[in-house]
């Protein structure tokens, strides 16, 4: 016989299908956070390059009048803390 019968059990059918179902959903639900978390650390990184551009002085410093005398607006995050996004 080249193929085995086919199974009229819906119960252990059922089971089978909704493991395999329950698999799949659990592997995209993995890849899907671990997209998150990478997009996470990007924005973190991003927002660390963002805060050291606001602590530099400007170089135009006097010459822009009335921005110059200005203050900047600054960010100041402590190392892993994040803007809570």
């Amino acid at each position: 016989m080249l193929f085995e019968p086919l199974n009229s059990d819906g119960q252990k059918r059922s089971a089978l299908y909704h493991a395999a179902r329950l698999s799949m959903l659990h592997d995209r639900l993995m890849r899907k956070l671990k997209q998150v978390d990478d997009v996470a650390c990007e924005v973190e990184q991003t927002a660390a390059i963002l805060v050291d551009a606001t602590h530099q002085p400007t170089a135009t410093a006097g010459a822009q009048g009335a921005i110059s005398r200005s203050r900047p607006a600054t960010l100041h995050l402590e190392p892993g803390q994040t803007l809570g996004f």
